[in-house]
């Protein structure tokens, strides 16, 4: 009984472990198609596999551990489903503050409009275009721009974007106080 719970908590666990690193440094979930329709099982947290492999692994190693100490096989199974779902919620909750950090790094011209940010290079008052510094989504974007009103604006000087074309955004120069 003992040298299968051992195979049981170390493929287990292996695997886990496995699936964890993918996750976490490459971003690969696993997603498994049930009754025609795409359901994913395994983003947005711990997910239902890596759930069971810690609940299966974790309650597999309490529960030999305890075998192996003369415990009661009753006993040791109650503790090692104890721990198992105590694994399971504690690695859970783990995940779910990771993610939490986790930021949209998607953004279109459009979520730049009515942002505020500084000149970068100078713009120019009629032809031509300069480059503005604006946070979008938490990050710092350089964005080409024309001025609104045909009004030369210096590098360093504060902006906001009222307009998105296609390659470039509108900004007008803000008052300074």
């Amino acid at each position: 009984m003992i040298e299968i719970l051992t195979w049981v908590s170390l493929v287990t666990g292996g695997i886990l472990i496995l699936m964890l690193l993918l996750s976490l440094i490459g971003g690969l979930d696993l997603d498994i198609e049930i009754g025609g329709g795409d359901v994913d099982v395994d983003s947005g947290g711990l997910g239902f596999v890596k759930g069971f492999l810690t609940f299966i692994s974790v309650t597999t190693w309490i529960v030999k551990a305890l075998l192996i100490g003369g415990k009661h096989p009753g006993m040791a199974a109650v503790i090692g489903i104890l721990s198992g779902l105590v694994a399971l919620f504690v690695v859970s909750y783990v995940f779910k503050l990771m993610l939490r950090n986790e930021a949209n790094v998607n953004w279109s011209m459009d979520d730049a409009l009515y942002q505020k940010g500084k000149v970068y290079l100078k713009i120019p008052a009629t032809d031509g275009e300069g480059i503005v510094q604006v946070t979008i989504k938490g990050a710092q974007r350089e964005l080409k721009a024309k001025s609104f009103n045909k009004k030369e604006i210096i590098t360093g000087a504060p902006i906001k974007i009222v307009d998105v074309e296609e390659n470039y955004v509108l900004v007008l120069q803000e008052e300074t106080e």
